[in-house]
C-alpha cells in the first residue's frame, strides 16, 4: 500500500519467489494518519513482495509489530529529546558546544521515540546480500519546496565512546549512500539541530541473485520539538491530512544493533563436542520455558538470520579473537575496564565483521508463561581478568563489573533481544555464572544457572580441557527466590541493573543526554548526559538504581 510518490522498478521473473514469501510478510496495515512519538520503531525495513521491493515501517508499539506505509506516518522527537552538543572536540561536527540539539537516541530513552532501520525481512533467495544500498536523496522543510529547518546528521558510537563514521550528515551535499547488510537491525543517534518539520526522501536498492534491478522510493514526515505532530501531514505533504491516532504503547527491544529471526524456523543441536563461535551473531542467553521449567539456551546465529541453531551453553566456547583488542580510554568514564592505554578485549554491542557478537534474547518468553521480568544474574567469573559488560552510549552504563563483586543483575523485560559490550581484561580462559530467574505465571520462582566458556585473546579455544559444566535448574513455590550457583573468584555483594531499556550515567563529556549504536569498531560515550532530559525522561531514577547492591546474594 503505497501513495503515488513512491517509486519501484522489480523484474517480473522474479514474483513467483516473491509471493512464495508473502505469507512470512505481515501485510501493510490499512489506516489514515499515524503520529508516533514513543518506542521502538524500524522506520527503515524493507521487504520484497510481489517481485517489488517495498520500504515499510515497522511500529513496535503494538504486539505484534504493525507495519506502517512509511507516508501515512509522522514520527514525533518530542521536546524532551533536547540536548546540548559537548565540550568532547570529537563532537565537533555536531555543531558549537553548547548548541541545541534534538535527537532520537541509539540507547532507548523512555517515552521517546526509538528509531532503527533492519533488513531482516530481505533474505539472500530475493536479494544479492552484497547490493543492498540505502541513499538519503533530499531532506526539505514542511512546505513544499521549502528548506529543512536545519541539519540531520545520523551517527553510531563505538565500544569506547567515540563517534563512528557518519551514517548521514545533511550538512553534506545529498544524494548519500550507506550499505545495508542481510539480517541487521541497527539503532543509531539521529541529531537535529533545529525544531521544524523534516521530510527525508530516501530510496533502497538491490539486485536479485540473478542481477535484476529492485528499488523503492518513500518520504517520511519527521516533526522534531515543539511542533503539533497531528497537524503535519506525512510523506511529502502534499496529500491531504486524515484523521490521526497517537502512538501511546510503549515497547522495550533491542539495545544497540541486533540481529534477528523473522519468519524462520530453528533447530535444536544435538549433543555434540564443544562448538567455537568466534564471528557473526549469537544470543548466548536466550532462555525458554519447557517442561515447567526454565531451560537456557545459546541461540547460535552465525550461519545466518535463517538458520538459528540452540545449543545447551555447555557445549559452547565463544571465542573474542586478537582483533576484537581495545585500548582502555583516557576518561574516568571508563575506569571499570582499567588503567589508561591497557590493552581490553570487547565483544562489541554493535557487529564488527569477524568478531563474535553475543546480546541475550527472552523473545521466546510469552507473558502466559511469565510474569513480568526476568533476571539475568552473573553469580561467578573465574578467569585471568576482570570483566565488564556495559551499554554504548555518549556515556558508558555499567551493568556487571566483576572487579566490584558479585552477584550483578541485569533485569530484562520479556520480548527483549539486545547486545551489549563485554569487556575482558587479560587474554585466557573465563567460565562465567550465570543464573536466569523469572516468576511462572502461576506464581512459581525458577531459575536455570550454566556456565558459559569464552576464551579471549590470542588462545586456543580448544584448550582447557572440554566443555562447560551442565546447567542446573530450581524451581520453588510462588514468593520465594531460587539462589544462584557462584562460581570461584567471586565475592561479595553485587549490583542490579535495569536492563534494557537502557538509560545514560552522567559521565565525563558528551552531548547533554545521549548517544548511539553502529556496526563498526568503537567506544563507549563520553560525556554529561542531559541532566534535564534524564530527568523529564525517568532516566534520573534507572541510573541511581542501575548498579544498586543487593545484599545477601
Amino acid at each position: 500500500m503505497t501513495t503515488p510518490t513512491r517509486v519501484r522498478a522489480a523484474v517480473a521473473a522474479f514474483a513467483v519467489a516473491g509471493l512464495a514469501a508473502l505469507s512470512l510478510t505481515p501485510a501493510l496495515a490499512v489506516e489514515t494518519t499515524t503520529v508516533v512519538d514513543v518506542g521502538h520503531v524500524d522506520l527503515l525495513a524493507p521487504v520484497v513482495v510481489g517481485g517489488a521491493l517495498d520500504i515499510r515501517y515497522k511500529d513496535g508499539n503494538t504486539t505484534p509489530p504493525t507495519v506502517r506505509d512509511p507516508e501515512q506516518v509522522v514520527t514525533h522527537v518530542k521536546s524532551e529529546s533536547y540536548i546540548e552538543v559537548p565540550e568532547n572536540p570529537e563532537y565537533a561536527f555536531l555543531g558549537p558546544v553548547g548548541s541545541s540539539l534534538w535527537h532520537i537516541p541509539e540507547v532507548q530513552i523512555p517515552e521517546i521515540v526509538w528509531a532503527g532501520w533492519n533488513t531482516e525481512g530481505l533474505t539472500p533467495d530475493q536479494v544479492d546480500p552484497d547490493s543492498v544500498r540505502w541513499t538519503l536523496d533530499a531532506v526539505g522543510g514542511d512546505l513544499p519546496g521549502s528548506p529543512a529547518p536545519g541539519n540531520l546528521t545520523v551517527f553510531q558510537t563505538g565500544p569506547v565512546g567515540e563517534p563512528l563514521p557518519r551514517v548521514f550528515d545533511t550538512a553534506l551535499p545529498l544524494p548519500q549512500q550507506h550499505p545495508l547488510v542481510l539480517g541487521t537491525h541497527a539503532h543509531a543517534n539521529w541529531m537535529f539541530n533545529a525544531e521544524g518539520v523534516y521530510r527525508l526522501t530516501v530510496t533502497v536498492t538491490a539486485t536479485t541473485p540473478d542481477g535484476s534491478p529492485l528499488r523503492d522510493t518513500t518520504t517520511y514526515a519527521i516533526a522534531v520539538g515543539a511542533v503539533d505532530p497531528t497537524t503535519v501531514k506525512p510523506g511529502t505533504g502534499t496529500d491531504p491530512s486524515t484523521t490521526t491516532t497517537t502512538t501511546t504503547d510503549t515497547t522495550t527491544t533491542t539495545t544497540g544493533a541486533t540481529t534477528t529471526t523473522t519468519g524462520t524456523t530453528t533447530t535444536t543441536a544435538p549433543p555434540t563436542s564443544c562448538v567455537v563461535l568466534n564471528d557473526g551473531h549469537v544470543d548466548l542467553i536466550a532462555p525458554r520455558v519447557l517442561d515447567g521449567g526454565l531451560n537456557t539456551r545459546v541461540k547460535d546465529g552465525t550461519a545466518g538470520p535463517d538458520r538459528a541453531v540452540w545449543r545447551d551453553p555447555a557445549d559452547v566456547v565463544l571465542h573474542v579473537v586478537p582483533a576484537a583488542r581495545n585500548t582502555v580510554p583516557n576518561d574516568p568514564a571508563y575506569s571499570f575496564l582499567g588503567t589508561p592505554g591497557a590493552p581490553v578485549w570487547i565483544i562489541p554491542q554493535t557487529q564488527i565483521p569477524g568478531i563474535v557478537w553475543a546480546g541475550w534474547n527472552t523473545e521466546s518468553l510469552s507473558p502466559q508463561d511469565v510474569a513480568g521480568r526476568v533476571d539475568l544474574r552473573v553469580t561467578g567469573v573465574d578467569g585471568p581478568g576482570r570483566l565488564g559488560v556495559f551499554l554504548s552510549d555518549i556515556t558508558p552504563v555499567l551493568l556487571v563489573d566483576s572487579g566490584d563483586g558479585l552477584p550483578d543483575t541485569i533485569v530484562v523485560p520479556l520480548g527483549t533481544h539486545a547486545h551489549a559490550n563485554w569487556a575482558f581484561g587479560a587474554e585466557g580462559t573465563y567460565r562465567i555464572t550465570i543464573e536466569v530467574a523469572a516468576t511462572l505465571a502461576d506464581g512459581r520462582t525458577v531459575a536455570d544457572s550454566d556456565v558459559f566458556t569464552i576464551a579471549v585473546g590470542d588462545v586456543d579455544p580448544t584448550d582447557n580441557g572440554a566443555c562447560a559444566p551442565p546447567s542446573t535448574s530450581t524451581t520453588t513455590s510462588a514468593g520465594t527466590t531460587s539462589a544462584g550457583t557462584t562460581s570461584a573468584g567471586t565475592t561479595s555483594a553485587g549490583t542490579t541493573s535495569a536492563g534494557p531499556v537502557p538509560t545514560t550515567s552522567p559521565a565525563a563529556s558528551a552531548p547533554k543526554p545521549k548517544g548511539l549504536a553502529s556496526t563498526g569498531v568503537g567506544g563507549v560515550g563520553t560525556a554529561v548526559l542531559l541532566a534535564a532530559l534524564l530527568t523529564t525522561a525517568g532516566v534520573a531514577v534507572l541510573v541511581l538504581t542501575r548498579r544498586r547492591r543487593t545484599h545477601g546474594g
